[in-house]
């Protein structure tokens, strides 16, 4: 049994009952209930509205940090706008970055004599929970592109203080180990899961010709291509589309940081305009009525979506470190179109599970749609390998077995020696 920490400033997990909705939440909430079962598990949250402090939920410790300082001190992000840093060194890469909430779980740690820190994101609460906790083993779960993206000195220098560096996807770790091959050998991917409640979803996609998207509702997510392509062949097939997903803009320098991607490049106008992409996006459906904005629903109502689908599109601008709702859908037996791009193809196989289409590609697009909704046996037999697919590979409980693997070689070496555990078949 080894005492783990869960480290994630951006989440709340609601007691006694959470309410999920984000990626992150969800990886937090399944990987720390499994893990539970054989570890001493905490888990360190925001500490939202009437939130208690402390709770214990499936054997789990909650812990929840008030951030509010920590939002204040977000004025910094001005220095960021200003010109005042450097691009490659912006405000949510120093040690300032949520430092009252870093230095509050860093000496929880200590009081709880925490063994292992598993850090999703942020490799500036490194040296902060190292400076505290002298002899942890430290894991660090990248779920997006910032470690690939900003100054490469700094960056090296956290990372040689983690025993272990997690992607959420080989697409993600592989930028990692090729950009610091000092660390790579501490790298592994380590896949998202589905919770096998999506298994059990009664779908019937060769009786439906409804198409789904669920996600956040923003530039690099592509909707605005979904709805151009589903456009020019909705009426041939009586279609419609549910577009799920709150109105949640990413800002830019989380997407794009440094403009390299011209895909990108063409919808940048909308970063920073809060509400003007989703308006534009609602007068470009609104002349055939088959298209809904349902907005943002807990990850406990998505069944009742996907039961009703007979398609489920995710087709983002940008390279996607993973998608969560890739494998739902699969799980739920939809077939899926996704972006040959990012995670994707290690997600869908194109042509058994869904199809795979270019970014940004609306014709493309249009004829993947036009062909799935005019075959429903296509329909059904992907959506079968879809969920086969996912019982083999996209489990939670794959997942955390995985992680517990890699957790063990980190705590039977010396701080900062890693074994490298072989890669999981695929």
């Amino acid at each position: 049994m080894t005492r783990i920490a869960f480290v994630y400033p951006h989440t709340t997990i609601q007691a006694p009952v959470p309410t999920l909705y984000d990626a992150l939440a969800i990886c937090m909430y399944e990987m720390t209930r499994r893990l539970a079962r054989r570890h001493e598990v905490v888990a360190y949250p925001r500490r939202g509205p009437g939130d208690p402090a402390e709770s214990v939920q499936e054997g789990v410790t909650f812990h929840r940090i008030p951030v509010r300082s920590d939002e204040l001190m977000g004025v910094l992000k001005l220095a960021d706008r200003l010109g005042l840093t450097r691009k490659d060194r912006p405000y949510r890469f120093t040690l300032a970055y949520y430092l009252h909430y870093a230095v509050a779980v860093a000496r929880d740690m200590r009081r709880r004599r925490i063994e292992l820190a598993h850090i999703f994101g942020n490799p500036n609460f490194i040296p902060i929970i190292r400076h505290f906790n002298p002899g942890i083993r430290i894991c660090l779960h990248s779920h997006d592109h910032a470690l690939a993206d900003f100054d490469r000195e700094l960056t090296l220098k956290r990372l040689r203080h983690a025993d272990l560096i997690l992607g959420c996807s080989r697409f993600i770790t592989d930028n990692i180990a090729k950009r610091f091959p000092e660390v790579a050998e501490r790298c592994h991917h380590l896949h998202n899961g589905v919770d096998e409640r999506f298994l059990g979803v009664a779908s019937r996609p060769e009786e439906s010709r409804n198409v789904l998207f669920i996600g956040r509702v923003t530039p690099e997510k592509g909707v605005h291509v979904l709805v151009e392509a589903f456009g020019r062949v909705a009426e041939r097939h009586d279609a419609h589309l549910a577009i799920v997903g709150p109105n949640d803009l990413a800002p830019k320098h989380f997407v794009d940081p440094f403009g390299q991607d011209p895909l990108l490049a063409g919808v940048e106008h909308y970063y920073g305009r809060a509400g003007a992409y989703l308006r534009d996006l609602q007068a470009a459906a609104a002349g055939s009525g088959r298209t809904s904005f349902v907005g943002r629903i807990a990850n406990s109502e998505i069944v009742d979506r996907l039961a009703t689908a007979g398609v489920f599109c995710f087709v983002s601008l940008w390279h996607e470190p993973f998608g969560i709702p890739m494998i739902e859908a699969m799980a739920a037996g939809l077939p899926v179109i996704a972006t040959n791009a990012g995670a994707a193809p290690e997600i869908v196989e194109n042509g058994v599970t869904g199809l795979l289409v270019e970014r940004g590609d609306a014709a493309g697009l249009s004829a993947a749609l036009d062909r799935l909704l005019g075959a429903p046996a296509e329909r059904r037999r992907m959506g079968e390998a879809g969920r086969e697919r996912v019982r083999r590979h996209f489990l939670w409980d794959h997942s955390v077995a995985r992680l517990e693997q890699l957790y063990a070689a980190v705590v039977s070496r010396p701080t900062g020696q890693v074994t490298p555990v072989p890669p999981r078949p695929q």
